[in-house]
């Protein structure tokens, strides 16, 4: 049933599709639907954060009739750049839009959380570390 919906979103082939539901349960996969979630739809293959994000916009609110009486809604999980000064923030986000893991970025992060830098000051300085 929800196949066709995931079928639906743009950036979801059938092959990609097939990879979310052969992960089983349909619960959690809406609940991080609902939850807006992007994180755990990002472990499944061939899903980035963007196509994740475009599943949350298009079936948000469509798939509660899937098993309904069994999805909780949480919290999405704390994202890297939470609770940063605004420059450092925008530097993260900067970094992870180059394709940079939050692995990687968690290396350098606190090294760059001593210094008062602005954004390309911190992209700047995460790159060097980075490449050390």
């Amino acid at each position: 049933m929800y196949l066709k919906k995931l079928l639906g979103v743009s950036g979801i082939g059938p092959k990609s599709a097939l990879a979310i539901i052969a992960a089983g349960d349909p619960v959690p996969l809406i609940s991080a639907i609902e939850a807006e979630d992007d994180v755990y739809l990002t472990k499944f293959p061939s899903v980035g954060k963007k196509t994740a994000r475009q599943i949350i916009l298009d079936l948000k609110g469509k798939l509660a009739d899937v098993a309904a009486d069994q999805i909780t809604v949480q919290k999405a999980t704390k994202d890297i750049s939470d609770g940063l000064p605004t420059a450092l923030e925008e530097a993260v986000l900067a970094l992870e839009a180059l394709g940079y893991s939050t692995r990687e970025l968690k290396k350098v992060l606190p090294k760059l959380e001593k210094e008062v830098l602005t954004s390309n000051d911190y992209i700047k300085l995460a790159l060097q570390l980075m490449t050390k």
